[in-house]
């Protein structure tokens, strides 16, 4: 386990980037730049990047990308691989598609069943489905991440909400511990997300994620006093999974109700339950017996034979709605999927006995530290009463005659005049109003409905008889009736002298009555003082506070309070049948596998790593193998079927990359050695200089050059001195002629460049080459895995004219 300073050295040692922001890692011998680190945009989540590795002796570059998303959405910009990541040395990438394996069968592959819709139609359809199901009076679920996904989901919904102005008819809810935090944190991320957004907030047009439709409610006691309205409800909740959170909640409420839904746009949480072996021992024993099962109102025992599902509740769900897809029919009325239902009962029996030593020992070694803190602080306070420490610990006597020596000044103060200050100390003293501490705390009473006569908890309000007009500290005037109560919202001056401030205040269920008394709901819906009620108050939030605390020791027991006994929180399975409807809305911001294929191919790498093989155990017949159809997507276009490797979790590749380039310094005398010096014996004549032969391409200049390391370096940069071979005439007229082309010579160049010379050219594939078929009688073919051309034909003129055009693709050395 890592203590809280390991937390924060690893925190500490963490370097924030902006996106295309480079950063250096060091040699750790030489202390020298070696490695260049540059984040790019993913387009997945806010602040999602695949990273670009480049050495920086040879540039050799890697690009890691895993999930990312190469279309545009409402809250993020599409990603940038296409433009960052092109002609990579090394691309380690991912195959793409939905989350969830077993979704490949509908969406991946060659011919996918379903076409994998494009963003703007996935936004209409989700909108789609979720009005149908609040239309029949029905609610919706929609189990979301806490953080990621989220932030597109509820843009998209409460811009929705806000332009057709549904939040009269239907809720819209974010259940969420934590979703006031992310919102906040969200609104502050802006320069991470889409250009759009952050223009609309400059134009100051609001900020986007203002969210006026939407209802923030961290518990499900706080979804229920929204959905007291009775208006059809769409929730986001937290808890992709379905085995924990709000999310899992909600659905042991709905799931029995046909006319509800549950909409899942994302699949990432669809997959195994984490701890399956250890989830099923502590499910096994708090299995409960037949007597307790029948206490139980949630779904039914699992049967005698059955196990736990090793998929989450989402993933069977999923695995439903999937197979009705293969099978092209309507889903069942009734699916049935295990659930964990938390149970609480009363801790008993050995449990209770080690619980209670635990505790005992903890209340000791509690006093155990009080006692020593106040020892502490009592040597403290004797140091301090003894002047323990300084070096004179004697009292100083002060006699008249060292007070007058103390009074006198120095001959230097005598000799300068003090300077009369200008600002005069006391004038702010005099002539300011007081400062009192000031404490967050709420007014018992802010100014409404209350009588003149009694006194507002304002700073220096005077109290008058009945009928007197209140003045503040300004002597001016004071009318509460001009005031709006800032807790409750109630405008007094809107509702005239009707005196119904006190009703408005009753139907808004907040703020103070008559007698200037909190006014809250009460259990049966109707209104109570906070007299009636303060107790309630009181306690309901600091026992749901003191519960939150004990459960995150990670025990699973509430401490008993108020005469109760301890309490042990429990996870039981249980068979739940799901009569809502199941749909899914391919969402997720993910680039599907056809477009994953495609992105590869444009971005031309040398090496490719697939991530995400299966294992030599693992089964792939429940899905697709995407990385199989990725791998040999590569192998069709690259020479070297080597150069792709697949992966699985845990294991590791080898990869032998490199541009092995040197400085070099070119001399065009040539290098003789030692044997053929010896051959040269008696003459003296030096060999004449070599000059290469140097061609234009593009925009680079090429030459020819066949040198030898001579052994020697420069000895201002280090460079290798390369000279040229010393050849016989007989052995440089012996040399072939290299042909070069500026990057990778395309039939489809060539067919064009043969069209504008007026002969007709048919472009054809066959299995390992391509082919253009010239004027019905001359072939060009080229071979895919070396990229070698050939012509061939007979001996005409077109033939001649045809070799012309394919060698002018090339420069010849």
């Amino acid at each position: 386990p890592f203590s809280l300073d390991d937390l924060d050295d690893a925190f500490a040692s963490l370097k924030t980037l902006k996106y295309s922001q480079s950063v250096s890692i060091h040699d750790p011998i030489s202390g020298k730049p070696a490695l260049s680190v540059t984040a790019h945009r993913a387009g997945y989540v806010v602040g999602a990047a695949f990273y670009v590795f480049q050495r920086i002796q040879d540039e050799t570059s890697v690009v890691f990308t895993s999930v990312y998303h190469i279309a545009k959405e409402l809250h993020l910009d599409s990603s940038t691989l296409l433009k960052h990541g092109s002609t990579p040395d090394v691309l380690v990438t991912h195959p793409g598609g939905p989350a969830m394996g077993f979704l490949s069968r509908l969406y991946g592959g060659l011919k996918p069943v379903l076409m994998t819709p494009v963003v703007k139609v996935a936004e209409k359809t989700l909108i789609e489905t979720i009005l149908a199901v609040l239309r029949r009076d029905g609610n919706v679920l929609m189990p979301i991440d806490a953080s990621g996904r989220v932030l597109e989901y509820i843009l998209l919904l409460s811009q929705h909400w806000d332009r057709h102005r549904l939040a009269g008819a239907y809720n819209l809810c974010w259940v969420a511990p934590m979703a006031q935090n992310t919102l906040d944190y969200a609104r502050s991320q802006l320069e991470w997300m889409a250009a759009l957004l952050g223009s609309q907030f400059d134009s100051q047009r609001g900020h986007p994620y203002q969210l006026n439709n939407v209802d923030i409610c961290s518990s499900l006691a706080d979804l229920d006093a929204v959905m007291e309205n009775g208006n059809p409800t769409c929730v986001l909740s937290s808890g992709a999974s379905l085995d924990c959170g709000p999310a899992r909640d909600l659905l042991l409420r709905w799931a029995d109700n046909p006319d509800n839904a549950i909409i899942m746009p994302d699949s990432s949480r669809c997959t195994l339950r984490a701890g399956q072996k250890s989830l099923q021992q502590e499910t096994s024993l708090a299995m409960p017996d037949e007597e307790e099962d029948a206490a139980v109102m949630i779904g039914s025992a699992l049967q005698q034979d059955a196990s736990l599902s090793e998929y989450s509740t989402a993933a069977q769900l999923m695995m439903h709605w999937c197979r009705a897809k293969l099978e092209e029919r309507e889903m069942d009325d009734v699916v049935q999927v295990d659930v964990l239902v938390p149970t609480r009962a009363p801790l008993a029996g050995n449990e209770l006995k080690d619980f209670l030593v635990e505790e005992e020992e903890a209340r000791q070694n509690k006093i155990a530290e009080e006692k020593k803190r106040a020892l502490l602080e009592e040597v403290e306070l004797a140091k301090g009463q003894l002047r323990l420490g300084e070096e004179d610990i004697t009292p100083a006597v002060v006699t008249s005659e060292n007070f007058a020596a103390k009074k006198a000044p120095t001959p230097m103060a005598i000799g300068r005049p003090k300077k009369k200050s200008r600002f005069d100390s006391t004038l702010f003293l005099k002539f300011s109003k007081p400062l009192h501490l000031t404490f967050d705390v709420r007014e018992e009473a802010v100014g409404v409905s209350l009588a003149d006569s009694t006194a507002k908890q304002g700073v220096g309000e005077s109290v008058g008889r009945s009928g007197e007009v209140l003045e503040d500290d300004y002597g001016i005037a004071v009318n509460p009736d001009h005031f709006k109560d800032i807790v409750t919202g109630v405008d007094s001056s809107k509702l005239g002298s009707s005196g119904r401030v006190g009703e408005e205040v009753a139907r808004r269920g907040l703020g103070f009555g008559v007698q200037g008394q909190p006014v809250v709901s009460s259990a049966r819906g109707g209104l109570a003082s906070r007299g009636e009620n303060e107790a309630d108050l009181d306690d309901t939030p600091d026992e749901m506070e003191l519960e939150a605390l004990d459960l995150s020791e990670g025990k699973g027991i509430i401490r008993g309070r108020n005469g109760r006994p301890p309490i042990k929180v429990t996870i039981v399975p249980r068979l739940l049948e799901v009569l809502a409807e199941i749909a899914y809305v391919p969402l997720e911001g993910r680039v599907s596998s056809r477009a994953a294929r495609q992105s590869v191919r444009a971005l031309q790498p040398g090496k490719v790593v697939i991530l995400g093989g299966a294992a030599g155990d693992e089964s792939t017949d429940m899905a697709i193998d995407e990385v199989k159809l990725l791998a040999d997507s590569v192998k069709s276009y690259i020479t070297n079927s080597e150069s792709v490797q697949t992966t699985s979790n845990g294991d590791s590749a080898e990869l032998d990359v490199g541009h092995a380039a040197f400085s070099v310094r070119l001399v065009d005398t040539p290098y003789i050695s030692p044997e053929e010096m010896a051959k040269r014996e008696g003459n003296d004549d030096p060999p004449l200089p070599v000059e290469a032969f140097e061609a234009q391409l593009g925009e680079y200049t090429v030459s020819l050059f066949d040198g030898v390391a001579t052994g020697r370096k420069v000895a201002s940069d280090g460079s290798i001195v390369l000279a040229p071979r010393l050849f016989s005439k007989d052995a440089q007229k012996r040399q072939a002629n290299i042909f070069v082309s500026n990057g990778e010579v395309l039939l489809t160049d060539l067919r064009a460049a043969l069209i504008a010379e007026g002969m007709k050219a048919d472009y054809s594939t066959r299995p390992g080459f391509a082919q253009l078929v010239v004027s019905g009688k001359v072939i060009v073919k080229k071979d895919q895995e070396s990229g070698k051309i050939d012509i061939e034909g007979p001996l005409c003129e077109d033939f001649y004219k045809i070799r012309s055009v394919v060698c002018g693709q090339f420069v010849t050395l």
